[in-house]
């Protein structure tokens, strides 16, 4: 029995170890620290857009779906999905709340890392005759995970611009929208580009 016990002691030792070891590796436990607040101050900005949402009777939120192509300086070209929730504050200012998700896949299953990057983003429309214009601005978070090495991650601060095309039922946009990732000890650029449906 105490042979046991004690294989079992050795073998969660190294498991513990080797958990430990990927956690320094890929910087997760460093990136979850630097930026917890933040997404949970970014969730807390959803929920209340949600919550006003459906207590309101006019200026329901807007709803978008789309693509990412992301760009970063560290991790290369990614592809994911996004999901955004806005606002309207006034005819021409938003309050918009965003969560994606990518992954840097070129290099094959084995060698992928992702990244969800939530934010919050104040956006100002520029009201055209077929088509509108906004500039977007806010922070976030870049928060990349995965068994293979990434980017460290931290806070992101945004600016960018885009437009927006009225369809029968729904609205098209597109936009780029770099961002500079503060990381510990240096920073990162990311540009991602964008293509959606506001609904």
């Amino acid at each position: 029995m105490s042979r046991q016990n004690g294989t079992l002691d050795a073998y969660s030792g190294r498991t513990e170890a080797h958990i430990n070891q990927i956690c320094h590796q890929t910087g997760y436990l460093d990136t979850m620290e630097s930026t917890s607040r933040i997404t949970f101050l970014i969730l807390l900005m959803a929920l209340a857009l949600l919550a006003e949402g459906v207590l309101a009777q006019t200026n329901h939120p807007k709803i978008g779906i789309g693509f990412d192509a992301v760009l970063q300086s560290e991790d290369g070209l990614g592809f994911g999905f996004r999901t955004r929730l806005s606002k309207p504050l006034t005819w021409d200012l938003s309050l918009a709340v965003d969560l994606g998700i990518a992954g840097f896949i070129l290099e094959g299953r084995d060698d992928a890392s992702y990244v969800v990057d939530p934010q919050i983003s104040l956006i100002v429309t520029f009201p055209g005759l077929d088509r509108t214009s906004y500039l977007l601005a806010g922070f976030g978070v870049y928060a990349p995970f995965g068994p293979s090495k990434h980017s460290a991650g931290g806070p992101t601060i945004h600016l960018g611009v885009g437009r927006a095309t009225p369809l029968r039922e729904s609205t098209l946009y597109y936009e780029i929208d770099p961002a500079i990732i503060i990381q510990k000890e240096e920073v990162a650029i990311s540009i991602p580009f964008r293509v959606g449906i506001i609904l």
